[in-house]
């Protein structure tokens, strides 16, 4: 079974409960080519190539031209894909070649590069390996500039981040009274159009009780990390942290920690050294409902996550709550649309290859790039403490496929010394939501109505905007290893610098090998 080829579409800004999609499927069958996929092999090595073709009409625009332009995208790309054997991963590529024409101002040509890679290679059986990541991906510079839907227009808010890491570890254990593992961490991220360059080192070392079925657990951690921001400077942060567990029943599990951090900012301020605490519960009553939360004094304050999710024979609900640090190459990776299904889909899909092709199905069928970026939110110049929520809704019907999702997030520098930007100290809160319906319309086309907004709110010297967008599309599989697909969107951005309203037709090929 040949691996199916990215398509490429108008509307780029994915609602993350498309990844809940995914959990259903384990109310039905396995897709049969999946199955197929599984047991024919577990590795292959596919070319892929689309084209489009896209007039977007743009109107309201107080700076740059207003009128028509056309716009031609030519992708060629490579899939890769390793499940069994020494070295296992996937590597998805994307070259970008767009030439637009009809605007003085933005006329010519650009290339655009994006990438998803993650590899484990097993040096020493069971016991020596090691993962690398690698990602390529467009992402707005600020919040407060200008935001557009995908990449095909010029947007001098845009960059493209490059990130790589690399982590050795060794693993092992001590006999019958412990597991432990003991790694390094080296990673870096270049900006193209940006300063906010970044390298990460550090370590860890986890020692921890010995696998089993009993009531009682401990683990002992030590971390070290350092994250040196080519603008604002470097911050060091040790930590040594102990945790005891107990398991009452099968179905849940509760947690304590305590521990010492220290942060050195490297700003002239003095090192801060300080205890930490925490609490944790894990909770699954049934197969279908899951439920976690961590909580933890630092250095910043509250670190809060909660995880919760909750399967019905066709939909699904999620939520998700996050309040920590971020920042660094290793820390503030895009994650990808492919990435987060294929995470999603773990539970019902165990078998790695067979996982990996039901997603790829899912997605030519929904006519849906795996390398979109969810949630990337914009470029970090610095560590910042962030908060978001997330809850999203997904139905799966026998012809129709409903998700919808709700975000809000503040972002802020936890060092506003560090930075030359006088409004480094304010936050940036961000409120948005999607949905996305998708009707099968025949056993090889379908039909999708998409919409999305995503609001960035003013601070006392920034002034936020607005970004609406709305679209249809009709996806149809043209032959066996080709399919189609015509789109149609219209986009608003209210912003009092530089405003705009955007509607553009497209139509791509998609190729498969």
């Amino acid at each position: 079974m040949q691996q199916p080829v990215p398509t490429r579409i108008a509307l780029r800004r994915t609602p993350a409960a498309l990844g809940a999609v995914v959990a259903v499927w384990g109310a039905g069958a396995v897709p049969a080519s999946a199955q197929d996929a599984g047991q024919a092999r577990s590795s292959s090595l596919a070319p892929t190539f689309a084209a489009e073709e896209a007039y977007v009409e743009t109107r309201g625009r107080a700076v740059g031209e207003n009128g028509g332009e056309l716009i031609t995208r030519l992708s060629p790309g490579l899939r890769l894909s390793s499940r069994s054997g020494r070295i296992q991963g996937s590597l998805d590529y994307a070259a970008d070649l767009i030439y637009r024409s009809g605007h003085e101002d933005t006329k010519g040509g650009e290339v655009q590069h994006a990438l998803s890679a993650a590899f484990v290679a097993e040096a020493v059986p069971n016991r020596a390996f090691v993962e690398a990541r690698a990602t390529v991906s467009q992402q707005s510079i600020s919040a407060f500039g200008q935001q557009s839907v995908d990449g095909l227009q010029d947007n001098p808010n845009r960059t493209e981040v490059a990130s790589v890491s690399v982590s050795p570890y060794l693993r092992g254990n001590l006999g019958t009274l412990a597991d432990y593992e003991l790694r390094a961490d080296a990673g870096l991220t270049r900006t193209r159009h940006s300063t906010a360059d970044s390298t990460n080192t550090g370590g860890s070392f986890v020692l921890k009780s010995a696998r089993g079925g009993s009531m009682f657990g401990w683990s002992l951690l030590a971390t070290q990390q350092r994250v040196d921001f080519k603008e604002t400077g470097t911050t060091d942060n040790a930590r040594l942290n102990a945790t005891v567990s107990v398991t009452p029943m099968p179905e849940l599990r509760l947690s304590a920690s305590a521990g010492r951090e220290s942060v050195d900012e490297g700003n002239g301020t003095e090192k801060r050294t300080l205890n930490t605490n925490g609490v944790g519960l894990q909770w699954t009553p049934t197969a279908r409902t899951n439920l976690s939360i961590d909580a933890e004094e630092r250095y910043f304050g509250h670190s809060n996550r909660v995880a919760f999710s909750h399967r019905m024979p066709r939909s699904i609900w999620t939520y998700s709550l996050t309040r920590d640090a971020t920042g660094g190459s290793a820390t503030s990776r895009p994650v990808t649309l492919y990435q987060l299904l294929y995470e999603q889909a773990a539970s019902q899909y165990p078998d790695p290859a067979v996982r990996e092709q039901a997603v790829l199905d899912f997605l030519r069928t929904a006519g849906r790039d795996p390398n979109e970026i969810i949630g990337a939110g914009f470029v970090n110049s610095a560590i910042s403490l962030q908060r978001r929520q997330d809850l999203s809704f997904a139905w799966l019907g026998l012809r129709t496929t409903f998700t919808v999702n709700a975000f809000t997030s503040d972002v802020r520098l936890l060092d506003s010394t560090a930075s030359t930007d006088p409004a480094a100290g304010e936050a940036v809160r961000q409120h948005g939501y999607s949905a996305t319906l998708t009707h099968r319309l025949t056993p090889v086309s379908s039909i999708n109505f998409t919409g999305s907004r995503q609001m960035t709110f003013d601070t006392p010297t920034r002034a936020g905007n607005d970004l609406k967008s709305a679209g249809i599309s009709l996806i149809s599989q043209l032959g066996q290893r080709t399919s189609g697909q015509l789109g149609a969107r219209y986009t608003v951005f209210n912003s009092p610098t530089d405003p705009y309203r955007e509607s553009s037709l497209t139509g791509s090929l998609s190729l498969r090998f």
